[in-house]
């Protein structure tokens, strides 16, 4: 290979290590962050209080029993009565299982991917605060409405409570 020499935009520069920092400390793949790196040892005084998302909600949170299975909607689609808000509409049917199952269904036409994934969050951590006060033995179906898309959490809330109350999911009464 010919080297070119004498174009005026090429310099050789001479290749220099960064000079190395001095107290610079990498943390083990296995150590995390505010926690003592032996095992059995305090990790000193730290709050016993939980963090982020699960603050509130204790160290067991209630587990909403979700509906999976194509033939699970269907039958909701076929059999299902249906109420409805300006935000949501549920469809629901009276099961002999022992808890209460919920399907959520987010059309295309409320937003793109992440727009519906943001409201299937929303929706899903309403339910599980209400889930303590669920009535066993339901299907229920929530189908989202464009407005829900900005409407604010109490609004949400408060949508979700009222129909659930109707339908008999909250409180002993039966849907008629």
């Amino acid at each position: 290979m010919e080297r070119i020499t004498g174009r005026p935009d090429e310099t050789d520069l001479q290749a220099q290590e960064a000079p190395s920092r001095k107290g610079t400390r990498l943390p083990r793949p296995d150590e995390e962050a505010g926690r003592s790196s032996h095992p059995g040892e305090s990790a000193g005084a730290r709050s016993e209080t939980l963090v982020g998302l699960t603050n509130g909600r204790g160290p067991n949170p209630p587990r909403l029993v979700m509906l999976s299975r194509p033939q699970d909607f269907a039958t909701l689609s076929e059999r299902g009565a249906t109420r409805s808000h300006p935000l949501l509409t549920m469809r629901f049917l009276r099961t002999d299982l022992d808890a209460t199952r919920f399907g959520l269904s987010t059309a295309r036409r409320l937003g793109g991917a992440v727009i519906r994934n943001r409201v299937r969050r929303r929706l899903r951590e309403a339910l599980r605060v209400m889930a303590p006060s669920f009535q066993p033995g339901w299907d229920v179906l929530i189908i989202a409405r464009p407005a829900l898309v900005e409407a604010d959490h109490d609004a949400l809330v408060e949508a979700l409570h009222r129909l659930l109350t109707r339908i008999g999911v909250l409180g002993g009464r039966t849907a008629t």
